[in-house]
């Protein structure tokens, strides 16, 4: 009886240490890892999926067609300005 005698304190301590121990661990992770997890977690949200990076780049291509015409639009509004005005030299600028 005298080994299991040394084991009751020993158990004792171990029952307050253990849980203590690992809420310790826990908060620690918590507080820790928590704002690493959440930028990890944010970055692959930000990529989004194949179909999304798809659609903007369908957008970005008819923007750049709309811009596209609209400088041909310029261009042919401003080749008129300058034949109504009289003004046969090309680079000649608009007043």
């Amino acid at each position: 009886m005298n080994g299991f005698e040394v084991l009751i304190p020993l158990f004792g301590i171990l029952l307050v240490l253990v849980p203590v121990t690992g809420l310790t661990f826990v908060l620690t992770a918590r507080f820790a890892l928590g704002p690493l997890v959440d930028k990890i977690a944010k970055a692959l949200h930000d990529l989004g999926s194949p179909q999304d990076a798809q659609g903007q780049l369908r957008d970005l291509s008819e923007q750049v067609q709309l811009l596209s015409e609209q400088v041909a639009r310029l261009e042919q509004t401003q080749e008129f300005d300058r034949k109504l005005l009289g003004d046969t030299s090309r680079g000649a600028p608009v007043p």
